[in-house]
């Protein structure tokens, strides 16, 4: 079967080539490409026919259309390098006047590359620009790409962000209750109810661990998420004793000893533990003796400055 439409396509290649221009060749090597695509499954087939038909393209818009088609089957293959250039390259050719729909396309196809790369950070900047201008349907569908854009904005973005921007959002709104415990997710971290949390961020787990573009990096999305949720609540506190904090979390002391201590360790969190007393205390920098400091330091460097510059005009 798969070889039989091959060879029409092949033939219809060639009768392009021998009575048709330039345009019907192209459109007839990506129908052959597409093919390939779409039902024999041939990633590397069909990415050689793709990128012939590439250079004989123009326009900035049809060749994004193109290399999107590449982009979705490297984000299949794991293809890292091809995925880093060929995002590079629809860039650029939204700087040379590609329309509206391919540029906020390409915030969505480079939003899943960055989760690959585990850039969550540039992925949420993306994907929070993209949701009310969503149109990527053939990359992802729309409950799946909230479901990034809540909990990468949980993971990376400040208080502020996550209610302009996800919890006040109607188009989040619209689909977050047929997502299953994500809206608990979101509005237990966000209402700092942190039993309620956990217990909806093991079902949240469950998915990513299960997802294909973050299941590698499922550990260290568990660690963030939780430290992101013990930074907030111990935001409240000058002290907290072990006991109450391991209370509102719904877990053990010793649980709590051992993930705070290894965060303390390893410079996540600013706090101690006094494990006599079984309290936490923490040791939240001052920012107004930060920026004196700094402005300070400014001022030392512009004044040597100042002084070379005297000497050499003495000179």
């Amino acid at each position: 079967m798969i070889d039989e439409e091959m060879k029409k396509f092949d033939q219809k290649i060639a009768e392009a080539k021998e009575r048709e221009g330039e345009i019907e060749i192209r459109d007839a090597i990506l129908d052959k490409a597409d093919f390939l695509k779409k039902e024999a499954k041939d990633y590397p087939e069909a990415e050689k026919f793709y990128r012939e038909a590439l250079t004989m393209t123009g326009g900035a818009s049809r060749k994004m259309e193109i290399l999107f088609d590449v982009i979705q089957m490297n984000l299949e293959k794991y293809d890292m390098d091809a995925l880093k250039k060929d995002v590079a390259t629809c860039k650029q050719l939204v700087e040379e006047g590609a329309d509206w729909d391919k540029k906020n396309k390409l915030k969505v196809f480079e939003g899943c590359y960055c989760m690959l790369v585990r850039d969550f950070k540039r992925a949420s900047e993306l994907f929070i620009s993209s949701i009310a201008t969503f149109t990527c349907a053939e990359l992802l569908d729309y409950k799946q790409f909230i479901f990034y854009s809540v909990i990468l904005a949980l993971l990376t973005q400040d208080r502020r962000i996550l209610k302009k921007e996800i919890i006040h959002s109607p188009d989040v709104l619209s689909v977050i209750r047929d997502i299953p415990h994500l809206k608990q997710y979101l509005d237990s971290f966000y209402s700092c109810e942190y039993k309620s949390f956990f217990v909806s961020f093991v079902e949240i787990l469950d998915v990513v661990k299960k997802d294909k573009y973050l299941s590698s990096h499922i550990d260290f999305f568990s660690r963030e998420m939780r430290l992101v949720a013990y930074k907030q609540f111990l935001e409240a506190f000058k002290s907290v004793t072990m006991a109450n904090m391991a209370e509102a979390f719904g877990v053990t002391k010793e649980f709590l000893d051992v993930e705070l201590s290894n965060f303390i360790y390893n410079g996540k969190l600013n706090c101690k533990i006094d494990k006599v007393s079984g309290i936490i205390e923490s040791n939240r920098p001052n920012r107004k003796a930060e920026l004196f400091n700094n402005t300070v330091k400014q001022g030392d460097l512009i004044l040597n400055r100042v002084q070379k510059l005297a000497r050499a005009l003495e000179i």
